[in-house]
């Protein structure tokens, strides 16, 4: 048994968004109060967070997350590895246990130089560092934590290369705009489909509604949640709109039970 949480389900400005006063931000509906998207999971005895926003701190607060088996990075846009720092309590409450974090090449260059202190050789005086260890991945790869096996694969954000995760039970797609064909291979049939949706109006770097309702055709995943969403999306009119195609925007806090 295991569980799959719903961390965070808003895009880079959360929701709402400061000083905004449209009806979504303004709503007293807690299911349109949106920290940025992030995911964690456990499964086959292992816990493990995709991607570390600025909200971990408060998302760990409210999940009761205190250990963690791995790190995954999908990119590295503020608003999903600018929490990073906040692993170091993690590490604490693991006896500074190291912690494997896995990202692709340029991911794990932007992080070493956005956060070129956790890297150095020299010690952080005061709270301390993460103790993590970097495993950068190709495009296309396999991440083995002991009976855990998830696959790697790419999409891409704009002109930007996403890693995303498959496991057995559900496939992880965030910001996106394009998925090669290899990799819509990889993920057809996935049972629980996770994918990244901005809005209804075109973008030119994130999927609209209509255009992850075609790839949900096209992929044929048992069932699908949207995430990383914009306040143009309020959460009761999405879901009566989708609920018959068997697809529901996430939520945070949305657990379910696997």
């Amino acid at each position: 048994m295991g569980k799959i949480v719903f961390l965070g389900t808003g895009t880079s400005t959360g929701v709402p968004l400061i000083g905004c006063k449209c009806s979504v931000c303004t709503s007293e509906n807690p299911k349109n109060k949106r920290l940025r998207t992030s995911l964690y999971f456990e499964h086959k005895n292992k816990k493990v967070l995709i991607d570390v926003t600025p909200d971990f701190r408060t998302q760990a607060l409210n999940n009761d997350i205190t250990y963690l088996d791995a790190v995954l990075i999908t990119h590295s846009h503020a608003d999903h590895i600018n929490g990073f720092d906040d692993i170091r309590q993690i590490n604490y409450l693991m006896k500074w246990k190291e912690i494997p974090v896995f990202l692709n090449l340029p991911s794990s260059l932007e992080l070493q130089m956005r956060f070129d202190y956790i890297f150095r050789d020299t010690p952080q005086l005061g709270g301390g560092k993460p103790i993590v260890k970097l495993h950068v991945l190709e495009d296309y790869d396999e991440i083995v934590l002991d009976e855990l096996k998830i696959k790697t694969f790419i999409h891409f954000h704009g002109k930007i290369k996403v890693s995303g995760f498959s496991t057995d039970l559900f496939t992880y797609i965030t910001d996106c705009s394009f998925i090669p064909s290899e990799s819509l291979e990889i993920i057809k049939n996935t049972k629980i489909l996770i994918l990244g949706t901005l809005r209804y109006l075109p973008h030119s770097t994130h999927l609209t509604i209509s255009e992850a309702i075609n790839l949900v055709k096209y992929i044929k995943p048992e069932i699908t949640y949207l995430t990383h969403m914009g306040h143009d999306i309020d959460y009761d009119k999405l879901y009566n709109e989708l609920k018959d195609k068997n697809i529901f925007p996430a939520y945070d806090g949305l657990t379910i039970e696997i």
